[in-house]
C-alpha cells in the first residue's frame, strides 16, 4: 500500500502539481493525478485523496470533477463501500493525445479561415497564419504515426 504523508511521496505529488501549473492547469489537478498514479489501491475515496494531497473536501470535489471532465480520471463504485472512489482512467494518455490532436486540427481550420480574411501573402498576419497552419498540418500528419508507434511499444512493455 502506498503511504501518503511520507516526505518522498509528498515531494513526488508536489512535482506533479508544479508540472500541471506550468502546463496552465491547477496545481491541485496535478497533485491529485500524481497521487492517483502511485496510490495502492488504485481506487481512492475523496477523503483518502484529501489526506494524501493535504486539501479540503471542497477542493478535492471540484478538482476531481475537473479531472473527470478532462477524461483523466473516472469515478467508480467499490462493492461494500458507500462513497464513490476515483482512479486514473485506463487508456487516458492515448485518449488525451487524441483530444489534443482534435484541438490542433481546429486550430488549423481557424488559421485557414484567417487566410481568407488576410489574403495578402506578404502581410504579417498572413505569414503568422501560414506558420500556424503549417505547424498544425505537420503535427496532424505525424501524430497518428507517432501514436500508433507508441501504442505498439506500450502493448509490448505492458505485457512484460
Amino acid at each position: 500500500m502506498t503511504k501518503s504523508g511520507t516526505s518522498e511521496t509528498n515531494n513526488y505529488i508536489e512535482r506533479w502539481g508544479m508540472l500541471f501549473e506550468v502546463l496552465g492547469a491547477t496545481r491541485m489537478m496535478g497533485k491529485i493525478l500524481g497521487w492517483l498514479l502511485i496510490c495502492d489501491p488504485p481506487e481512492q475515496s475523496a477523503a483518502d485523496i484529501a489526506i494524501a494531497v493535504n486539501a479540503s473536501a471542497g477542493t478535492v470535489s471540484t478538482t476531481t470533477r475537473t479531472l473527470i471532465q478532462a477524461s483523466m480520471i473516472e469515478k467508480v463504485g467499490i462493492p461494500g463501500k458507500r462513497s464513490a472512489h476515483f482512479r486514473v482512467k485506463p487508456g487516458m494518455w492515448g485518449n488525451l493525445m487524441k483530444t489534443r490532436l482534435q484541438s490542433i486540427q481546429f486550430m488549423e481550420q481557424l488559421a485557414n479561415e484567417g487566410l481568407d480574411v488576410f489574403p495578402n501573402p506578404d502581410g504579417e498576419p498572413n505569414i503568422r497564419l501560414r506558420e500556424v497552419g503549417s505547424y498544425c498540418r505537420f503535427v496532424g500528419e505525424q501524430f497518428p504515426k507517432l501514436f500508433d508507434s507508441w501504442a505498439n511499444e506500450w502493448e509490448k512493455e505492458r505485457n512484460r
